[in-house]
């Protein structure tokens, strides 16, 4: 993938070393399109390598990229990945059909951007006969796939309510493949999965 990454870089830097502005507007911008869909392809070609699913692989690139975005310095930032660190983007066992299901765990993104208190971001992806939808996407300090559609979160002591001891509170939560989303079947009536994407 380092290879084709390069080689698209290359031919977008060629084409816009190469040629004047009236190249480019005849050209109505093929070579960056080019560029573009051969840096599309190499990422394709890592994620089929690890079975990882083209589209959550993007996620990640995209938002631990996107953590450095400032307009005001644009020279302050690390390298741009172009891969999801090892360990982000897990396969899992949500929904009971027997194909793929996946966990992106922001533990792993090498930031604390996604953290706090109640732990890091956690994205459960689950599979369906259309794709993969998004069910979970809350802080937790664990995340746990049982199996069978059960899914088990140790998340902030705010949804301690009605809960003895010290610590983190254990949310269970069951996948309604009808209606595609985790219920809450055990621990706080008002922890919400899909908190982190409600709150944007």
């Amino acid at each position: 993938m380092p290879r084709r990454l390069a080689c698209a870089v290359a031919a977008l830097l060629v084409a816009g070393c190469g040629s004047g502005s009236a190249d480019a507007n005849e050209d109505g911008g093929g070579a960056v399109r080019a560029a573009g869909e051969a840096m599309q392809s190499a990422g394709a070609a890592a994620g089929a390598e690890h079975g990882v699913p083209e589209g959550l692989t993007w996620i990640a690139v995209r938002d631990i990229n996107r953590v450095y975005d400032d307009d005001n310095n644009p020279t302050n930032r690390p390298p741009l990945i172009d891969e999801a660190p090892q360990g982000m983007i897990r396969l899992v066992d949500i929904s009971p059909d027997g194909r793929d299901d996946w966990l992106l765990d922001y533990t792993e993104a090498g930031s604390t951007q996604w953290c706090g208190t109640g732990g890091c971001r956690q994205r459960l992806f689950a599979s369906t006969p259309d794709g993969l939808v998004q069910v979970f996407d809350a802080n937790a300090n664990e995340l746990v796939a049982e199996g069978a559609g059960r899914v088990r979160a140790r998340v902030h002591h705010t949804y301690c309510e009605g809960q003895s001891g010290p610590g983190d509170c254990e949310i269970e939560m069951t996948y309604d493949a009808a209606a595609r989303r985790l219920v809450v079947v055990s621990g706080d009536d008002d922890f919400n999965p899909m908190g982190w994407t409600s709150s944007q």
